[in-house]
């Protein structure tokens, strides 16, 4: 099989990571993963990904989204789509989008655990599509 890409997920959920792992694996990825944003810069350091999946809450309420920023600030990832993963909308009641809250939240997407396999898919592959256009 063809590989398609490398995704790096960054979840403190072993549980998801090992799930949804599998699922991208299944589909012709490359996963590597970390459990915070301290080991996924790490894991950016070894080899750029073509695509980040970040979870928002994980040491803090926020973490992925301060994350988020940090790599959109940086001229070396700043290209690197991102999908942010998270219970937060659950958890805090409050309705996130990437479209309408663009200017708070520097993703490609944004999708609310738990995370449909198709819905998920779909977004990876269309946002590496688009990355590999421009």
């Amino acid at each position: 099989m063809e590989q398609k890409g490398t995704v790096l997920l960054v979840d403190d959920d072993p549980d998801l990571i090992a799930c949804t792992s599998t699922m991208l694996t299944s589909a012709g990825y490359r996963v590597v993963s970390a459990q915070d944003s301290n080991e996924a810069r790490e894991r950016i350091k070894e080899g750029k990904p073509d695509l980040i999946v970040l979870d928002v809450m994980m040491g803090t309420q926020a973490e992925g989204f301060h994350f988020s920023y940090e790599l959109r600030g940086n001229p070396k990832t700043a290209d690197i789509p991102i999908i942010l993963l998270t219970g937060v909308s659950q958890a805090t009641g409050m309705d996130f989008g990437a479209e309408k809250d663009s200017e708070f939240i520097q993703a490609d997407e944004f999708l609310d655990k738990p995370v449909n396999p198709k819905e998920l898919f779909e977004k990876v592959a269309a946002l590496l599509e688009k990355s590999e256009k421009q």
